[in-house]
């Protein structure tokens, strides 16, 4: 069976995806990082080390929290895209275990070269994705809605 790299490689659809979601956590990150690196800076910078791992916590709550109440977090929305569900309506279990590699950066990095190195019926799963049996979509809203 073929990897997601092996898909990535050569469908444009599938690289218009992951760029969608690169740009989608970019976002989200922008969203979530900018205020909370505004008030540590206030404190002093003897919070850095603190900052990162609050950052990542915030942004683990804020998708799963998004993911489960609305399909997707803002960035996804901007991007047309939505977490769903493989075999139904999401879970709260689900969406916390799509999002657990938010809480560090690396981990998300991780996260989507396993997923797309591992053999897949979906290359659009990161690994996490694999395991919550979720993956993301495009979600064009049909015209005029």
């Amino acid at each position: 069976m073929p990897t997601g790299f092996d898909y990535l490689g050569h469908d444009k659809a599938l690289q218009q995806h992951w760029l969608k979601r690169i740009v989608a956590i970019v976002f989200d990150a922008v969203l979530i990082y900018v205020p909370i690196m505004i008030f540590v800076s206030m404190l002093s910078g003897r919070h850095f080390v603190s900052f990162g791992l609050f950052s990542g916590i915030v942004l683990f709550l804020y998708s799963s929290l998004f993911d489960y109440a609305v399909g997707g977090t803002v960035g996804k929305m901007i991007m047309q895209m939505k977490s769903v569900s493989i075999g139904g309506a999401m879970s709260m279990s689900q969406s916390l275990m799509r999002n657990v590699t938010k809480i560090f950066v690396l981990l998300l990095l991780l996260d989507w070269i396993v997923g797309l190195a591992v053999e897949t019926r979906d290359p659009r799963q990161k690994w996490t994705d694999q395991i919550a049996h979720t993956s993301v979509i495009i979600h064009d809203h049909p015209s005029g809605a």
